[in-house]
């Protein structure tokens, strides 16, 4: 992952892009610290099931990247993490994301309240740019925009991260988008596997389109 593009400058540090590899190359992403993050580190922990259905998060990419060959990586992402959950950023610490799409959270997940609101104030501040946020923090999408009625931005585009294995989620959650479940292999599925190109060459999370129901197969 590279240093692309610094796009928020704060008194309490900065954030930058990534270009992230494998099969989200050529996507930019702002990503936080999934080892520092109480949600990520509670998921991974949990005691590995033998239900079919174990949480996905025991099996972590994030962590074992950020935990071996990817190390070099965490200041820099602790440092993203302390910058969006700590205060609401000023428009004016905002700069413009120079990219088609925007991915939140190659790496990590939301802190708080506050860090989704920032999320928003980004793509607020770059409209030409269809960001999309990954999450399983349905409990902050649900308090901000139906406890606290906050608009979302138009560009925003929010896939809720089914947390099952081999249970394939075929509602869309309220506030979300659409649903991107994962399978085992030869596991049967209600609805097709429809991932499994490199996301440049597929795009079906990173625009508008009619199909909410995302299924990918283990790798």
């Amino acid at each position: 992952m590279a240093n692309t593009q610094t796009v928020i400058a704060t008194d309490r540090g900065a954030v930058r892009l990534s270009t992230m590899s494998g099969k989200l190359q050529g996507i930019p992403a702002i990503n936080t610290n999934t080892l520092s993050n109480e949600f990520c580190q509670r998921q991974y922990s949990r005691e590995k099931s033998n239900s079919s259905a174990k949480s996905v998060c025991t099996d972590c990419y994030s962590v074992k990247m950020l935990s071996t060959f990817r190390k070099s990586c965490v200041p820099r992402f602790e440092e993203h993490s302390q910058v969006l959950s700590d205060r609401l950023l000023e428009p004016h610490e905002i700069g413009r994301v120079f990219s088609d799409v925007l991915r939140i959270n190659g790496h990590g997940e939301l802190i708080n309240d506050i860090h989704y609101r920032n999320i928003c104030a980004i793509a607020e501040a770059n409209p030409y740019t269809l960001v999309v946020l990954w999450t399983k923090r349905r409990d902050i999408i649900n308090r901000v925009h139906g406890v606290y009625r906050m608009s979302r931005p138009a560009n925003l585009q929010l896939i809720y991260s089914n947390p099952l294995t081999n249970r394939v989620l075929q509602r869309v959650p309220k506030h979300f988008d659409k649903v991107f479940n994962v399978i085992a292999p030869d596991t049967e599925s209600p609805v097709p596997v429809n991932c499994y190109k490199a996301c440049r060459e597929c795009m079906l999370c990173y625009s508008h389109n009619t199909t909410d129901i995302i299924v990918e197969e283990i790798k």
